[in-house]
């Protein structure tokens, strides 16, 4: 059977090895096929699937002569997020009418599933990785117990080192390159692509169990071996002179705050203990979990950095400070940050800064509509919001103005 899935559609089918579903055998000799928009779907088999990576990077799915389907192909794109197809390979999917026309298989026909997925999008910002290649590949795999095989398009080391204790969770058999994989290896079930459910966040009802975003915070917890169950890190320090502790999340390149050492002064000034952290690509997450964790409050400008929201406890704080950006930097900040937030159980504030607190003032004037109109700007797509609201864009709080949401993370903290 061959049928292709929508990210949108009302139930997410999930392979389940046919030694442990014996209403499964019953399909193998059923073929359908289900078309829809190339852009939109993920591709799923079960029947004679046969894998030629190197230089062709195509899935064959063998039927029997003697069906009325004919002969087809599909281009696939493997990664979750459909509209980055600029950054990745697609895989061909080939349907075939009787073995003679198929390659002969090198690595025999196995009852475990595989799962062919792309880290050929935006990874290496760590939103990404966890929004469209962690957690979708965790609800696809996860079910399976182990029991699946991984082949991987787009190729990229780095990415297995530093998320390796995810993937030695989910499956027991080594990772292939598929890009360099020579051999012809033979399937009983296969998934091809990945879908993700939403912003860095879980859809209980399209996901096997109900399982939610909370859930698999709890996942990550114990993956990097986080303490569960346990009362906020102020709540547990039985020291008289004890403070929140609070994590400034800083960076050197666009969205930086300018007055870091005064936002760091009124901080401290608000009975917290600081420490300033820039994550980079190459950290070690077991280290940074662990850091993260330690922390009562996680706080820094809109961006990739809030995803270590993960770590923090159950009823942490986030805060997250809004750059100039109108409409569109109100629904990101939201859709990214805000609602995870709330998914994982977590407590938030957003600071929206004013015109005054923006570099883009000092460059543009009052009358720009960079300044004036940012919606206007925003119309014109995105990459015009990218140029101003996200690269150009530096902060330099008004820390009195600012100063209301420290006593507020303090009230939630001690409350």
């Amino acid at each position: 059977m061959l049928t292709f899935i929508l990210r949108n559609g009302v139930t997410i089918q999930h392979l389940i090895p046919v030694l442990k579903n014996s209403k499964m055998q019953s399909q193998l000799n059923q073929y359908a096929i289900s078309q829809i928009t190339v852009a939109t779907y993920i591709c799923n088999m079960t029947g004679d699937v046969r894998t030629q990576g190197y230089n062709i990077t195509t899935v064959f799915f063998v039927i029997p002569p003697s069906t009325e389907n004919y002969e087809q192909e599909w281009s696939v794109n493997a990664y979750s997020q459909k509209m980055y197809n600029y950054f990745s390979k697609n895989v061909t999917v080939k349907q075939l009418r009787g073995p003679q026309n198929a390659p002969l298989c090198t690595i025999g026909q196995r009852n475990t599933p595989a799962i062919l997925l792309s880290l050929g999008g935006p990874t290496g910002n760590i939103w990404h990785d966890f929004t469209d290649v962690i957690i979708p590949l965790f609800l696809a795999s996860k079910p399976l117990n182990r029991e699946v095989q991984f082949l991987l398009i787009n190729h990229q080391q780095w990415f297995l080192d530093k998320f390796s204790l995810i993937f030695k969770d989910l499956s027991r058999y080594k990772v292939e390159n598929f890009d360099e994989d020579k051999e012809i290896r033979c399937y009983r079930h296969m998934l091809v692509g990945l879908l993700n459910h939403k912003d860095l966040s879980i859809d209980p009802k399209r996901a096997f169990d109900g399982f939610d975003m909370y859930r698999f915070k709890l996942y990550i917890r114990s993956i990097y071996s986080l303490p569960m169950d346990v009362e906020l890190p102020y709540k547990m320090d039985k020291r008289p002179e004890k403070k929140p502790r609070l994590m400034l999340v800083v960076r050197s390149k666009s969205r930086r705050f300018l007055n870091q050492e005064e936002i760091t002064d009124v901080i401290e000034k608000n009975g917290f203990e600081v420490v300033q952290v820039e994550p980079k690509r190459s950290d070690n997450l077991t280290e940074m979990s662990k850091l993260v964790d330690s922390r009562d409050v996680l706080m820094g400008v809109h961006g990739a950095a809030l995803t270590h929201t993960l770590f923090l406890r159950t009823n942490a704080v986030m805060v997250q400070v809004l750059p100039l950006g109108g409409q569109a930097m109100d629904f990101y900040a939201n859709s990214c940050y805000d609602e995870p937030a709330d998914d994982m159980r977590l407590r938030r504030i957003d600071y929206q800064i004013t015109p005054e607190e923006s570099s883009l003032l000092d460059k543009y004037g009052w009358d720009d509509p960079v300044i004036k109109d940012p919606d206007s700007v925003n119309s014109k797509g995105w990459s015009y919001r990218q140029k101003y609201y996200w690269n150009e864009q530096d902060l330099r709080l008004n820390v009195t103005r600012f100063e209301p949401v420290l006593v507020k993370a303090l009230e939630l903290i001690k409350g």
